[in-house]
């Protein structure tokens, strides 16, 4: 048994289809098929029943799978722990990110990175906040860069905090022109007052979801959903056309720029922020380029929130 072996299934094990997994090893399929039936004869089990599609884990595979999740995330530490003893050199970075945060985050420290660590690669996978948790716990990639509150965070995750984001609400210029619509005496929207206003939602696999719906439930009121979308950006650019005001991370505004043509609105005295962090498994080896990575977005990002 070989590290080889261990990674064929457990990318059977992910993919839960041996045609799909095969083009992730980038072997044939007949080859991973044989290559399976060679590991359950040496193991002495079946380690996948094939009765179900899509593939399900036996026991024995459940007990595979987990123990070689392991074995393979040793590996990777300790390819990083010798990289990391020869002087000006580290591993390669592997980290997961929402889409679209990684252009946003990363573009403004990547020089920086490269030139201290030239030799390092990054690679990043995204995906949604649940997505890329499943990925981490999957050992697929060292870290996370996500959205996440302290007192959510699952066990055996270790969080470093990069910054909060501010979470603005935007509309077009004119959509609160009446002065119904404010708090008397302070330059704020009233929730109460505006809740039959139509209402752009980000749909609820987002994070963004999570904490908006927060902020209704706290004022105690039921928005008027004109529609769901699927990202901040759709929202933060429906609403500029004046369809209805919706409730967006800092960063969708600041990517946008002049193309958004919305106006931020004040809506709270302590308005909710979206606290970006690092997550990674307790106990893994996050080598030198990866921590410096950490280290980088948390000077950059500090403050920038706001």
């Amino acid at each position: 048994m070989d590290f080889r072996e261990l990674q064929y299934v457990v990318t059977v094990a992910d993919c839960r289809n041996i045609t799909q997994a095969s083009k992730e090893l980038f072997i044939s399929q007949p080859s991973l098929s044989h290559a399976l039936a060679q590991i359950e004869k040496e193991v002495g089990a079946k380690l996948f029943d094939r009765s179900h599609q899509p593939l399900t884990l036996t026991d024995a595979g459940r007990i595979y799978v987990k123990t070689a999740r392991l074995i393979l995330r040793e590996k990777t530490d300790m390819k990083n722990r010798i990289a990391d003893l020869k002087i000006g050199s580290s591993g390669d970075i592997i980290v997961g990110i929402p889409s679209g945060r990684a252009g946003y985050m990363f573009r403004p420290v990547l020089g920086r990175l490269r030139e201290k660590y030239p030799a390092s690669q990054l690679f990043f996978k995204e995906g949604g906040t649940s997505d890329l948790l499943e990925l981490l716990q999957m050992g697929k990639v060292s870290f996370i860069i996500v959205p996440y509150f302290d007192d959510e965070l699952p066990v055996g995750i270790h969080k470093e905090h990069i910054y909060d984001e501010e979470i603005p609400l935007i509309a077009a210029p004119d959509f609160f022109s009446d002065a119904d619509f404010w708090d008397k005496g302070a330059r704020r929207i009233n929730f109460n007052k505006i809740a039959k206003k139509p209402f752009i939602a980000v749909k609820k696999r987002h994070f963004i979801r999570t904490i908006v719906d927060r902020v209704f439930q706290k004022e105690g009121i039921i928005p008027n959903i004109l529609t769901e979308v699927d990202s901040s950006y759709d929202a933060v650019q429906l609403a500029a056309c004046g369809m209805g005001y919706t409730i967006v991370p800092q960063r969708t505004v600041i990517i946008l720029g002049d193309k958004q043509n919305g106006t931020s609105f004040s809506y709270s005295d302590h308005p909710p922020v979206f606290p970006i962090q690092a997550l990674y498994k307790k106990g893994t080896y996050l080598n030198k380029a990866e921590k410096y990575l950490i280290e980088l977005l948390k000077k950059e990002f500090d403050g920038k929130g706001k």
